[in-house]
């Protein structure tokens, strides 16, 4: 989750080789910003939806093999949803950062909220902190998956609620959390025979986006994450009036 109204500038070597190609020919490189590309120039959101959609991709992927999305899934190992996550991560921002898929190393290097929000969430500082925590995450997973009661709609909402809700918290990468969360959130609801629940989730509706992050925000010191349950809920009954 970061800030709506959040700027920031991408250094010329953290940029992919591809974006500071194609940014060198812009007239913004030629009036004399040489040094950075704003994350808000559109080559860095044609980069960062180019790649939302290789993500996408990746799970439709798995949707197409032979065996059953949910055996499949119940039977990764921890370290099998880390690699995913990571590639997904690499997938996302392989045309805008140069360094792709690793692991939060240091500090609070986070975009979250507002400031102050990542005490209030209780985000790792990085390296080992976050490695652990993630690995943490992946065996509940291992643990949790099978035993959901998929005909239960409101096990199974608080279910995603709580990996949706402490992927995010984790932060395990430097930005795109929000995104890769929403897929895998998604990857697990059809896994437990649901349709995806926040596909097509539109970042620019400023509404929508205010309520996703003040679900998300309810969830603090609450350990039945029951804004964001409800929030997925929504989603989920919105998405099924639909395809009536």
């Amino acid at each position: 989750m970061t800030s709506t109204n959040e700027r920031y500038e991408i250094a010329m070597e953290d940029a992919a080789k591809v974006l500071w190609r194609q940014y060198r020919k812009t007239p913004e490189y030629k009036s004399g910003r040489r040094f950075s590309i704003n994350s808000e120039h559109k080559l860095v959101r044609s980069g960062e939806e180019k790649g939302l959609s290789d993500v996408i991709l990746l799970f439709v992927k798995e949707l197409r093999r032979p065996v059953d999305i949910h055996f499949l899934l119940c039977n990764r190992t921890e370290g099998d949803w880390l690699a995913n996550w990571q590639q997904m991560h690499t997938a996302l921002f392989k045309r805008v950062y140069r360094r792709t898929g690793e692991l939060r190393a240091k500090g609070h290097d986070v975009r979250f909220g507002n400031p102050g929000d990542e005490d209030l969430h209780h985000i790792p500082h990085g390296g080992a902190e976050v490695y652990n925590e993630l690995y943490g995450l992946a065996r509940n997973l291992c643990n949790s998956l099978p035993y959901v009661e998929a005909h239960n709609i409101s096990e199974v909402c608080r279910f995603l609620a709580s990996f949706h809700y402490n992927f995010i918290r984790i932060h395990p990468f430097f930005d795109g959390n929000g995104r890769i969360a929403r897929v895998v959130t998604d990857q697990l609801a059809v896994a437990l025979g649901y349709i995806p629940i926040i596909a097509g989730f539109p970042r620019s509706n400023s509404e929508k986006k205010s309520a996703y992050h003040a679900a998300i925000t309810g969830c603090i010191g609450d350990p039945a994450y029951t804004s964001l349950t409800l929030w997925i809920k929504d989603q989920l009954q919105d998405k099924l009036i639909h395809i009536a």
